[in-house]
């Protein structure tokens, strides 16, 4: 195996004077093992770390190791996190490497900044600008990434892009399209980077899954290029804007808010060309769109577009809801997931299967078709856009629903519900030529008992298949069905609608 840490040691000995640092980097690049890129990238990042606590390490020492580091080492960066999103085996863990990544560069980065702006003589523009525009892009991924997993983005990543942004105003190059890297496709700005990130948050990606925030995040690529930070607001106009002075995020623009720490941008034209391609989804998926690979259907597109449209126009990304919420506060016992809610529903009268309460889980609001939940447990991961939960508490016994939001803050994890229905019926499914065959759990949901007056039969994906002959178990009754084509396909099951052949004995 490669000695990564005995390199390391090597590079950043301090024995070595400045000028063996960057040929050590070239070494350390140079050799990394394609088979071992994960092991390599942790080393990476301890790497980093150690020349930002260098204080003894020249400004242009400094700045050259790091972008050389960073240029030959982003690939395979690039590449942890593709294995991570395609959810490769193994890859489950890579999230923290690969986040300590992007905050150990921004971080090396920012040091460079700031020792820029107390050193006077600089012959490092070129290279300071290029600095400057990657750590601002890994702000930008940070906030990218805290989206996909429903948090907001820390105080420090906002004050640190703005920090980036204001160096590269102040130096007169927030509008020099650069490349990021020598094999990029195309060229950015530092004003266009902070753009793509303050319009990421405003996306109000709660209630957003991984592709289609991902997704917006490769729109955002073309949407934001007309786009500019304006001193002064354009009166009239849909106008957001981020305070620089302040850690904080963008905001749709109120009265009051005038400063001149503030820029303001109008995003009329990203409306305008949301627009245009959902006139052109009406008829087709343009290659532009087809060409992301992020497996999106015409009709995803364009209710992603609308979506979009919407939270980033006049309302200033408010989320309708379907019915009013009326604040209720209340302790309820939850489970999560399809198979789990089928096990329990069928052996709901076993002792042996008796929930232990817990105080993780509380009601916070209601409404006829909705609730509103606050989980406060540590086990955050089985939640997800799309799973099914159960909610029993006193005032709403026994309801079944899908999580349609998700917010993750420092006090609890905020959850939005859709309901299904209440008291749903566990059922049991055999293949009506294969009496042999394992039998599967789903869930049923009459009409009566529906919020939309329809009912919902909830089975395996593997069984959803249009005409097929089931036998269905419940109560102690059987009866042979037929199903037809699938409603929807839910995250781990279908909704499915059947017709009742016979009653068997």
């Amino acid at each position: 195996m490669f000695d990564f840490k005995s390199l390391v040691s090597s590079l950043l000995s301090k024995d070595s004077p400045d000028n063996d640092i960057l040929p050590s980097a070239t070494v350390l690049v140079r050799d990394l093992p394609q088979t071992e890129y994960f092991t390599a990238t942790v080393e990476i990042i301890k790497a980093v770390a150690k020349i930002s606590a260098d204080s003894k390490m020249s400004l242009k020492e400094r700045v050259r190791t790091l972008l050389y580091i960073d240029e030959k080492t982003h690939g395979i960066q690039r590449r942890l996190r593709a294995d991570y999103l395609n959810q490769k085996p193994g890859s489950k863990h890579h999230l923290p490497t690969i986040l300590a990544y992007w905050h150990e560069l921004a971080n090396a980065y920012h040091i460079c900044v700031r020792l820029a702006e107390k050193s006077t003589g600089t012959s490092l523009n070129d290279e300071l600008a290029l600095a400057t525009l990657r750590g601002l892009n890994y702000q930008k991924q940070l906030i990218t990434w805290s989206a996909i997993r429903h948090l907001k983005p820390e105080a420090t990543v906002w004050q640190q892009a703005y920090r980036f942004y204001q160096y590269a105003e102040a130096h007169d190059f927030s509008r020099t399209p650069m490349k990021l890297f020598e094999n990029a496709q195309w060229e950015v700005t530092a004003e266009t980077l902070l753009i793509h990130g303050c319009m990421m948050h405003l996306a109000q990606t709660d209630n957003m899954l991984q592709q289609e925030i991902l997704a917006t995040d490769r729109l955002l690529n073309i949407l934001c290029q007309p786009l500019r930070l304006d001193l002064q607001p354009q009166p009239k106009r849909t106008v957001f804007l981020a305070n620089l002075a302040l850690p904080e995020p963008p905001r749709r623009m109120l009265r009051g808010m005038a400063g001149k720490d503030c820029r303001y941008w109008n995003t009329e034209p990203v409306t305008q060309k949301l627009a245009d391609l959902m006139f052109d989804l009406d008829q087709r998926l343009p290659s532009a769109l087809a060409n992301f690979g992020l497996g999106l259907c015409q009709k995803d597109w364009s209710a992603l577009c609308e979506k979009l449209a919407i939270r980033w126009s006049d309302d200033g990304g408010k989320s309708h809801r379907k019915a009013e919420r009326s604040a209720k506060l209340e302790a309820a016992t939850v489970d999560i997931g399809f198979e789990r809610i089928a096990y329990l529903v069928k052996v709901q009268d076993d002792s042996s299967a008796t929930q232990v309460e817990t105080d993780d889980w509380r009601i916070t609001d209601y409404s006829t078709t909705g609730l509103g939940l606050t989980y406060l447990g540590k086990n955050a991961d089985e939640l997800a856009l799309g799973r099914l939960i159960r909610v029993n508490s006193v005032s709403h016994p026994d309801v079944l629903g899908i999580i349609r939001r998700l917010s993750r803050h420092k006090n609890g994890t905020l959850v939005g519900v859709e309901i299904l229905g209440t008291q749903p019926a566990g059922i049991t499914l055999l293949e009506a030529d294969n009496p042999g065959s394992p039998p599967a759990s789903a869930l049923y949901i009459t009409q009566q008992n529906s919020t939309k007056s329809q009912r919902w039969f909830l089975i395996p994906k593997l069984l959803a298949e249009p005409e097929r002959e089931l036998h269905l178990i419940a109560q102690g009754k059987t009866y042979k069905i037929r199903l037809k084509s699938p409603c929807q396909a839910l995250l781990e099951c279908a909704h499915i609608d059947f017709d009742t052949l016979a009653k068997l004995e």
